[in-house]
Parts: structure tokens; sequence; C-alpha cells
């Protein structure tokens, strides 16, 4: 009989010395006909978990990230504007961004290092803490009360960002073992399930809204939150069966990481896939995370029910302009997209910035329609290919760490855009004396930045992304041309050898 032993094992980091790993050992008759077959079906079911439950991830981060919005629009209606002045509201939108970056960097060593279930499971839980600290948010002064949510807010993000490399990353290695099409399931999977969370979390306030009155705006704000912990919470359980990547298992480099090689090989690719999504996320969270704010100057008589109203039908845009992209990724690549997005992109905004005063103030549906096809074709393009091409430009034993640098770039993006936002547009509403022109000039502002994603994304963007496995050849090249040992990728070796311990120890047991 032939012996296989099946476990699953968390690598120790002592340099290339290989410490004992705790496992648990089972040998099975590997000349059994079922044992493949048994084997094939429990990777296939992985595998499509891995997909499933990403997905689900995901769309609760769209969830918390746009749900911010109509949290503050409650929080100055009960406190009065007053509360969120001297900065504290930028802080309460940048609180998660922050935490994003860190969550981002952080977790995307960590899923290259320990794997991606640990990955994935941690990021679950940070959510699941800061969602529930943010529902609970209290001071003995609504100043108080503000900045213990953004504390949990920055707590959230860590966890948040941590899906990004955890998740994308995972669900991209689990389409293309799955034979799949990387890109269009990754899109889906990724960018688009993002943006179905943006709309729920812009219906959820109108609901609650609606059932409890203005009156009511405590409950509305701390159940709009609160409610976004069902999806971690049920994902939580299923994460806990999910196994690492058969890519991830063979090339995971785990041991005496050369940093420094890495960055002197990659360094040209994390400007290019970071600088893109830093541009994007500028202008994707500036124009989406205040759209209560430029509605609510729109909207006639500022009623709150309206503003939440209105800002469903603008995200609306997003996820059709998620889907669109992935059904053109096949046919266009990620360049063509990413660079046709930008640009139509460019030229709405520049139509919005020209004729803002007009249209929002005779034909204001128009507007939304406008500021919506904004925001679609942000999506189309560099919305789906930022997250795309920053998963296929990086080996797999690296591919985490890369990620997440690249989606920290974009967020500091998202960070400093959301942090000049209202100051420039206060300051050009000050210089013009019309808050309507002053927000047309925001969109022309956001035109110029999309027009330099495109000629980046022409410049730099190779046309077509190599396989993972021509990545992974790529790499170990590199490893073994500076003195590495590649045979220490991966866990095969340490399986192999913890076999032989586990039957030496079994002989000398029985003699």
């Amino acid at each position: 009989m032939s012996k296989t032993m099946i476990n699953e094992t968390v690598p120790a980091n002592d340099g290339f010395k290989q410490k004992p790993d705790i496992v648990q050992t089972e040998f099975v008759d590997s000349t059994d006909p079922s044992f493949d077959s048994d084997l094939e079906k429990k990777k296939s079911f992985s595998q499509k978990l891995s997909l499933i439950f990403a997905s689900i991830a995901l769309g609760s981060d769209g969830y918390q990230a746009n749900i911010i919005g109509s949290v503050e629009a409650c929080l100055q209606k009960i406190y009065g504007a007053s509360v969120l002045a001297n900065g504290l509201s930028t802080r309460v939108s940048n609180a998660m961004l922050i935490g994003d970056i860190v969550g981002q960097v952080g977790f995307g060593v960590l899923i290259d290092r320990l794997g991606r279930k640990f990955g994935i499971i941690s990021c679950t839980m940070f959510v699941c803490l800061g969602i529930i600290l943010a529902t609970a948010s209290s001071g003995v002064t609504p100043t108080g009360l503000i900045w213990m949510l953004i504390i949990a807010r920055g707590l959230t993000g860590v966890g948040v960002g941590g899906e990004y490399p955890c998740s994308s990353v995972t669900a991209g290695e689990a389409a293309e073992e799955s034979g799949r099409s990387r890109g269009k399931w990754l899109i889906l999977s990724g960018n688009f399930i993002i943006d179905v969370g943006f709309v729920v979390a812009t219906i959820i306030p109108v609901i609650l809204l609606a059932i409890c009155g203005e009156g009511g705006l405590e409950v509305v704000w701390r159940l709009s939150l609160g409610l976004g912990l069902l999806l971690p919470l049920n994902v939580l359980y299923f994460r806990l069966k999910m196994l690492n990547s058969e890519m991830y298992t063979k090339e995971a480099l785990t041991r005496k990481v050369p940093y420094a090689l890495i960055f002197k090989k990659y360094w040209p690719k994390l400007l290019v896939t970071g600088g893109i999504w830093f541009l994007y996320d500028f202008v994707s969270y500036s124009f989406g995370i205040f759209s209560d704010t430029i509605l609510s100057v729109a909207v006639p008589g500022n009623s709150l029910m309206q503003t939440f109203q209105w800002n469903i039908v603008l995200n609306v845009f997003y996820p059709f302009g998620a889907a669109a992209g992935a059904f053109f990724i096949d046919r266009l690549g990620p360049k063509k997209l990413m660079a046709s997005g930008f640009f139509i992109q460019a030229v709405i905004g520049i139509i919005v910035g020209a004729l803002a005063p007009q249209i929002i103030s005779n034909a204001f549906p128009a507007f939304v329609i406008l500021y919506g096809f904004f925001l679609f074709f942000g999506e189309f393009g560099p919305g789906d290919c930022t997250i795309l091409v920053s998963a296929e430009m990086y080996p797999t034993a690296i591919r985490g760490t890369m990620y997440g640098l690249s989606a920290a770039l974009g967020k500091a993006g998202a960070a400093i855009g959301t942090q000049v936002f209202k100051p420039i547009l206060a300051a050009l509403t000050e210089t013009t004396g019309d808050s309507l022109r002053a927000q047309g000039y925001l969109f022309i502002i956001g035109s110029c930045i999309g027009l330099l994603g495109c000629a980046l994304t022409l410049l730099f963007i190779p046309n077509a992304s190599k396989s993972s496995k021509e990545l992974d050849d790529e790499f170990r090249q590199l490893l073994q041309d500076n003195g590495y040992d590649v045979n220490q990728l991966g866990f095969g070796h340490h399986i192999e050898n913890t076999m032989e311990t586990a039957e030496s120890k079994q002989q000398q047991l029985q003699n």
C-alpha cells in the first residue's frame, strides 16, 4: 500500500532551518482509485468557496466604505454641523482609509508568509470587532462620541484593508486553478461586488429612515453601521473550512525572504500599479464619499430623505460600470479597458464641469445621470483593472505583498483626495461666490487626474498579461541566479520530511 499524508501545516520561520510544525497526520492508500477523485472534489469545493466568500467579504467592505457618508449626515442633523467642524468630518471619513493602508500592507505581507487562510480569518475578526465598537460609540460629549467612532472605524479599516490582498489574491488564484477566466471572475468577485456593497449602503439608511423618521436618527446611524456585521460573521465559519490555494502551496516563500532583491526587481511595476491606483482612488473616493455633500447642496430644500434617495440613484451606476467592464475585459484586455475608462470619465467630467450651474439649477435629474456616468466609467475602466493588473503582474510568492502595497498606495490617494476635497470646494466657493460653479470646477479637476491616469496606462501597462506559471518560473529563476535555494519554495519538501519523521517514529515504537 502506498501511503500519502493529508495534512494542513503552518510553516515555522527560522531562516532556512525548518522547525517541526504541529500537524494532524492521516495516512491513506493513494493507490485507491477514489483517492484522487476525493482530493480533486475537495480542491474544487475549496476553490468555489474561495470565490464565493471572497466576494461576500469584499461586498461587506464596500458597504463599510460607503455607509459613513449617511452616518455623517445623520450626526450633523442630530448634533449640528459644528460637532463635525475643525476637521472632525474629514477624520471620520479618513479613519477607515488610514486603517485600510495599514491592513493592506500588513496583511499583504502576512498572507505570503503565513498563508492565505490565516490572513482572511484574521481580517474577518478585525472587521467584526471594529463594526461592534463603531456601532456602540459613545462619549460624555458629542465630540467624545465622534472620537470613539473615528478609532473604531480605523480598526474596521485594518480588517477591510487586509481583505483587498487576502480576498482578491485568493479569488484570482482560485479562478485560475479552476480554469475560469481570471480577469472576468476577479472583477465579478472583486470590484463588482464591492460596488454592490456601495449600493446596499445607500439603500439601508433610506429604509431605516422611513421606519424611524428624522426623530430616530440615532437608531438610523447605529443600525446602519451594525447591520454591516451580518456578512463578515456569516463568512467566518466557512473561511475556517477553506484551504490555501495549490499555487500558493507550491510557490510560497516563507523563510528568509529576500526583500532587497524583490524590490530591486519589481519597484518599477509597483510604481505603475500603485501610481495608477492612487489616481483612480483619489477621484473615485472623493466623488463617492462626498456624494451626499454634493447632493445636499444641489437638492432643493436640503431634505435628508431626498438626499439619500438621489444617492441611491447615483450609486446604482457603480456596479453596472463594474459589470460592463467584466463583460469587455476579455475583448479589450486590461490596458485598453483601463485607458478607455479613464478617458471617457474625463470627457464626461469636463462636460459636467462646464455646464454644472445650468444643469443643476434647471435639469437636476440630468446632473445626477451625468454624475452617475462619471462614476460608471471610473468603475468600467480603472476600477476593474487596478485590482486585476495588481494581481496579475506579480508572481505567487510575493503577490500578496505587492498587491497590498499597490492597494495601499491607492488608499493613500483616497485619503489625500478626501482630505483636500472639502477645503478645495470651500476655497472654490469663496473665490467664485457660486457653490454650483465651484462643484463644476471639482469635476474638471477630477477629469484632469483621469487624463493623467489614461496617459500612464497607455505608456506603462503591458498589452498582454503573463500567466501565473510564467511569472512564477521567472521568479524562481531570479532567486536561483542570485544564489537562493529554490527547493525551499512551497510546502512540498516540508510535507515529505514530516512524513519521513512520522514513519520513522512509528517504526521505533513498533521495535
